[in-house]
């Protein structure tokens, strides 16, 4: 299946391929698993559970930043060892998990999804000379029903910056805003360009 309708059509020249995991109401963790590298793309137990021990850890900082849903995404991401699927309110939801993704896994986070493109940032973790080197992690989705992850090409550009990150950030992390050049993309995009974009199919049980 192609992806391409999933992306903003300006964004679809600074993609490599789009990366499809497996449908099951944790594909948005599969596509975090799968952006870390985990040897096991069915792996989306490690990613919940590393981001309810950030959540938990860090609970003050996070009933700041979450307000209201700091329950609801602290039940989401809580995963007992014998889940397999994922219920609705389970799903992930960049919106109020990207800057805990982020932060939890020290990458860069990056939404494309329709109406909502945003980079998120780490809120700790201390920058340093190899901020470029960071990974970065790029999903999207449509209707915020299935998750895919998209492989930027190098040197892509980012989208703005998520709004929040300023409000919450500590004082020691503000160098990772001076290491990136948020702009707007390049509309260079035609109709052709979505359907040349290919897709790695894990999904597979």
């Amino acid at each position: 299946m192609a992806y391409g309708h999933f992306l903003e059509p300006d964004w679809l020249p600074h993609v490599d391929a789009i990366i499809d995991v497996v449908s099951d109401g944790n594909c948005g963790y599969r596509c975090i698993a799968s952006g870390l590298g985990l040897a096991d793309i069915h792996e989306w137990r490690i990613v919940r559970r590393r981001m309810y021990e950030e959540i938990i850890g860090y609970e003050y900082l996070w009933r700041e930043v979450l307000g209201s849903s700091f329950e609801p995404v602290k039940n989401a991401v809580h995963c007992p060892e014998k889940q397999e699927g994922a219920s609705f309110k389970e799903w992930l939801t960049l919106l109020d998990m990207g800057l805990l993704i982020s932060t939890a896994f020290n990458v860069i986070l990056v939404n494309l999804s329709h109406g909502s493109a945003s980079t998120f940032l780490h809120l700790r973790s201390t920058p340093t000379s190899s901020l470029h080197n960071r990974l970065i992690i790029a999903m999207t989705n449509e209707k915020n029903i299935h998750w895919v992850r998209v492989q930027l090409r190098v040197n892509a550009p980012l989208p703005s910056l998520y709004p929040s990150w300023d409000r919450y950030v500590e004082d020691c992390v503000k160098g990772w805003r001076d290491g990136f050049v948020f702009r707007d993309i390049t509309p260079i995009a035609t109709a052709d360009h979505a359907a040349t974009i290919p897709v790695v199919d894990l999904d597979t049980p």
